[in-house]
């Protein structure tokens, strides 16, 4: 038995054969073209693009037909891409200077374009590369009048648990439910569109686990458990016997995960938790709302850029899709954090500076922002107009580094209101103004930063990382990213405690959230907001509806005081574990053993 771990992106433990799909790039070879059949290459180009564009329409509509609208908005944005002017313009500018087929032209500039993605350092456009490859092999699928191979695993005998290098959301949305039983890849994460898919499709899923293509082969029988991230291969049959009890008791607790979603999230000790979802498109408001959410603590602007791509968007554009947001949320809150990106983003040259060594501490966030106030001003002034028509609109500043930077920010802040008020602009005169606690400066000065704004939001992907000074990217150092670290546990004591000695709102918006382990600890320390993916928020509201926090206080004692790691992880899972036997998250049990290996 060989055990290989990665990152789950979705709910669920599967048993079933290996189908290992090795991914084969589309081959695409240069041609010559006489200029008398440029233009009508060109107009080739043109139709493929149309084609892809229906194709994927079609998709779309097969996924709100399955799985409801919410989800189908991610094909909004691989349409998105398509319309992309830079994509299409820069390809019939190669096809003209080159004189070659389209073919050729295209997957030069989409490598270039998925190089400049890849080198970005930031992991949300990063994994957004994910979706423009996607894209792109069905453009170049089109031109050479291939048919997308993964599609079709229609008609199989048996069950399978897929195995590839990579699949992007079309993919997935074409796998045949009642024989593919899950999937795992080589490549990708949980912020990925091809994740949230998964997710909606409750399509168990083990993602990054770098070279499970050839580890694996087809035939093999497989266990894979995406509470953990594990998958084994070849089991004995003490470990199958184990998860095939796992199964048939998480598919009883699944059940009561959805029940109670329009009831409060209220411990059974009388804690109140307000959950709210983590959005990137105003699309996605309907589908959190579904799933539990109370508003929206995390709106990522990112993606209005990348829509608008190669230009920047307008104020009108701005302001139409924070009002769009508002509206859908009614009386709850929305939390538009302004542009978080870094210095060399998207297609476009809008934002390129020098190539950064080291961009993920580099000139991105408010540092790019307070750089090109041209692009900082349209933001500002459409969120602040769109907060004067909607009253539960607040603003939030990403990568603040202490008050230092925060009193720059809040001056410009105060001038482009004062532009607004000499134009005679409706404006809200007073917003609600918080600051991302992501950088450990900020997070130890967060008693200072708490006397001037008016709410925290604990980023805590971005805060690990740098704390602990680990690149989780970096497979040799990623095994001590550790969230339960007792150095990283006090200072998440230290900013919940300055938060709340000033009286501000705080709430936590990174991946803890969305962990039942970590989210407990999240409560434990304080917090009493939590905001995360949206298909996480069943499973947080429920598991917040049975734990007795009270009880599990007494058992671990103050977190932030253990010593050492071992002791922190030790005493905190004992205490998870004794608890979760009580209640119905026994398929959890699992997962807590695995931590504490």
């Amino acid at each position: 038995m060989e055990t290989l771990k990665g990152v789950g992106v979705s709910n669920g433990i599967v048993i079933g054969k290996a189908l290992v799909i090795l991914d084969e790039e589309t081959v695409t070879l240069e041609e010559h073209l006489e200029s008398s059949h440029i233009e009508e290459e060109i107009q080739r180009f043109r139709d493929a693009l149309n084609t892809a564009k229906e194709q994927i329409r079609s998709i779309k509509n097969q996924i709100k037909d399955r799985i409801g609208e919410e989800h189908a908005f991610i094909f909004d944005t691989h349409i998105l891409l398509l319309d992309d002017g830079t994509l299409k313009n820069e390809t019939e500018k190669f096809i003209h200077q080159n004189s070659c087929n389209a073919e050729w032209a295209f997957s030069q500039v989409l490598m270039r374009v998925l190089r400049e993605f890849s080198s970005l350092g930031d992991a949300y456009f990063v994994e957004r590369g994910n979706d423009l490859k996607d894209v792109g092999k069905r453009v170049l699928q089109v031109l050479v009048g291939e048919k997308n191979k993964l599609f079709g695993f229609q008609n199989l005998s048996q069950d399978v648990v897929v195995i590839g290098s990579e699949f992007g959301p079309s993919n997935i949305t074409n796998f045949d439910n009642s024989r593919i039983l899950g999937f795992a890849t080589d490549f990708g994460g949980q912020t990925t569109h091809t994740a949230i898919i998964a997710k909606a499709l409750d399509l168990p899923a083990v993602v990054g686990l770098h070279d499970v293509t050839k580890r694996i082969k087809s035939g093999d029988t497989v266990i894979l458990d995406s509470f953990s991230g594990k998958i084994f291969s070849n089991p004995d049959e003490a470990t199958l016997e184990k998860y095939r009890k796992m199964i048939h008791i998480y598919k009883e607790e699944e059940a009561n995960y959805r029940k109670d979603l329009g009831e409060p999230a209220t411990s059974p000790d009388g804690l109140e938790i307000e959950l709210l979802a983590n959005i990137e498109l105003a699309t996605e408001v309907d589908g959190a709302l579904t799933n539990g959410a109370r508003g929206v603590g995390l709106y990522r602007t990112e993606f209005l850029f990348l829509a608008c791509d190669p230009e920047l968007p307008t104020e009108k554009t701005h302001f139409e899709t924070y009002c769009q947001i508002a509206e859908k949320l009614k009386d709850e809150v929305v939390t538009i954090r302004t542009l978080d990106l870094g210095g060399e983003k998207f297609f476009n040259r809008t934002f390129v500076r020098e190539k950064e060594i080291n961009p993920v501490m580099g000139v991105r966030g408010v540092r790019l922002c307070l750089m090109r106030k041209d692009i900082f001003r349209t933001q500002l002034r459409a969120i602040l107009r769109a907060a004067h028509k909607y009253k539960n609109i607040r603003i939030m500043f990403p990568l603040i580094s202490g008050v230092r930077e925060w009193r720059t920010t809040r001056d410009f802040l105060q001038e482009v209101m004062e532009e607004l008020r000499s134009e005679g602009i409706p404006f809200e005169e007073n917003p609600s103004l918080g600051v991302m606690i992501e950088v450990p400066s900020a997070a130890m000065v967060a008693d200072l930063l708490a006397e001037e704004v008016d709410f925290f939001s604990i980023g805590t992907n971005d805060l690990i990382q740098y704390f602990l000074a680990i690149d989780r990217a970096n497979d040799d150092v990623s095994y001590l990213y550790d969230p339960l670290h007792p150095g990283f546990v006090r200072l998440l004591s230290q900013v919940i405690a300055a938060a709340q000695k000033k009286g501000i709102d705080v709430s936590c918006c990174g991946e803890m959230a969305s962990s039942p382990i970590y989210a407990c600890l999240l409560i434990l320390l304080g917090l009493r907001k939590l905001s995360m993916n949206p298909s996480s928020l069943p499973i947080i509201h429920h598991m917040i509806r049975v734990m007795d926090f009270t009880r599990m206080g007494k058992l671990i004692n103050d977190p932030a005081k253990v010593p050492t790691g071992p002791d922190t992880r030790a005493a905190f899972l004992k205490a998870f574990r004794e608890l979760l036997s009580e209640n119905d998250f026994t398929h959890l049990i699992g997962e807590i053993d695995d931590e504490e290996t």
